[in-house]
């Protein structure tokens, strides 16, 4: 049988790892921690991913997990004024769940994990480490920290931005870091009192914000902000209390350093790497290509780079003469997506939020206001930022090939 060692028990690995056994393929996980991650980094599901974890078997139980977010709206921090909301409604008919769901990465992880178990018991290998492996035209041999080599036919490292496979195979990391850091703070304050909705952008200069609430353990959730934090040579302490408490009193004066249940600040990038495949190594997810959170696409990227990929190898199992068309088109078709689709938006919302001058301003509010009243281009708007435009292009393109 097929034998395929997945490196990292993240939503992206165990999605792999899932989608790989659905295909009757030999799948082992391998996760250095010795439990799985609690990284709630990550928040929001698009409605395409949704419908790719209904086909694992694990989309029904994610869901009852989280948190549904049919309406998400840019609002103006100075005025305090909703600028535009956009309506995931308006995908009725083009999917079955025309919302975006809040649920953090780890309970995907979690939910995948206990479907992978169910169905092959063993898949999963907690405290175990990839600590090495060399390929040949037959396959890789990869090396665990447990002192085995595993024989496989195929090695995905699922294994974060600073993957330690993709450093291995010799790949480019191909971008840059922003200057400014990201601030996050997490509050169980009530933002829906003012007509927040579940997923918020609030425009502003200097003082930019991304506001979502997370189901976490259960009602009333939690509310996380996303606030932009001087870079870490600047001299600012933006975790301080006063750096805190300066960015809340321009979004809610009525929030105490009290209110805040945690806060953490980290380096952002905008990175794609140069190929997502050497010979029988794979990379998906952050391992692949990472970018800043405006717009909830990272770990929905990532799941689509794994369910394209076990896709594409059970077809090569089944017919080995095109593997290496598939393969091909693997690192052709997720290169795409995450350069012209998710790093494009994540660089443009980001541009959007800060506009600096008057004009910029204007020409922001005036974009998103106009596209929200055409009701054309308001679901061509949503289409675009659910991924559900590359993922039909892509498909499109499939269809025409030869």
């Amino acid at each position: 049988m097929t034998h395929i060692v997945v490196i990292g028990a993240g939503p992206v690995g165990t999605s792999l790892a899932l989608a790989l056994l659905r295909a009757g393929l030999d799948v082992t996980l391998c996760e250095q921690a010795e439990s799985l991650p609690a990284d709630p980094r990550a928040a929001t599901l698009q409605p395409p991913t949704l419908e790719m974890l209904d086909a694992l078997g694990s989309g029904a139980a994610i869901r009852a997990k989280g948190l549904k977010a049919p309406v998400f709206q840019f609002r103006d921090r100075a005025s305090d004024s909703i600028i535009a909301e956009f309506d995931y409604g308006l995908l009725e008919g083009e999917t079955p769940h025309p919302f975006a769901l809040q649920c953090e990465q780890f309970k995907v992880a979690d939910t995948n994990a206990e479907a992978i178990e169910a169905l092959r018991p063993g898949t999963l290998r907690l405290g175990t480490a990839v600590t090495g492996f060399a390929q040949d035209g037959d396959g890789v041999d990869v090396t665990l920290s447990t002192g085995e080599t595993l024989r496989a036919d195929y090695l995905v490292g699922c294994d974060g931005g600073r993957s330690a496979t993709r450093k291995g195979l010799g790949i480019a990391f191909e971008g840059f870091t922003y200057e400014e850091r990201f601030l996050v703070l997490t509050t169980p304050h009530d933002f829906f009192a003012r007509d927040f909705r579940v997923r918020n952008y609030v425009l502003d200069p200097s003082q930019w914000c991304a506001l979502f609430k997370v189901p976490h353990d259960g009602p009333p959730g939690l509310w996380r902000i996303v606030f932009p934090a001087p870079a870490a040579d600047s001299g600012t302490d933006a975790l301080s209390d006063a750096y805190v408490s300066a960015q809340m009193l321009g979004l809610e004066p009525a929030l105490g350093l009290a209110d805040i249940t945690h806060r953490n600040i980290y380096a952002v990038n905008q990175r794609v790497a140069a190929a997502f495949r050497k010979g029988r190594v794979f990379l998906a997810g952050d391992a692949a290509h990472v970018n800043n959170p405006l717009g909830g696409l990272g770990m929905n990227s990532g799941i689509h780079d794994a369910v394209n990929l076990a896709d594409k190898i059970a077809r090569a199992v089944a017919d080995p003469g095109k593997a290496e068309t598939l393969f091909g088109a693997y690192d052709a078709e997720r290169r795409q997506i995450a350069k012209e689709y998710v790093q494009a938006q994540t660089i443009q919302n980001k541009k959007r939020l800060e506009a600096r001058t008057p004009e910029q301003q204007a020409a922001a509010r005036a974009e998103l206001q106009g596209t929200c009243a055409d009701p054309a281009r308001h679901k061509a708007w949503v289409m675009n930022a659910s991924l559900l435009t590359g993922l039909r292009q892509l498909e499109d393109q499939g269809r025409k090939a030869p």
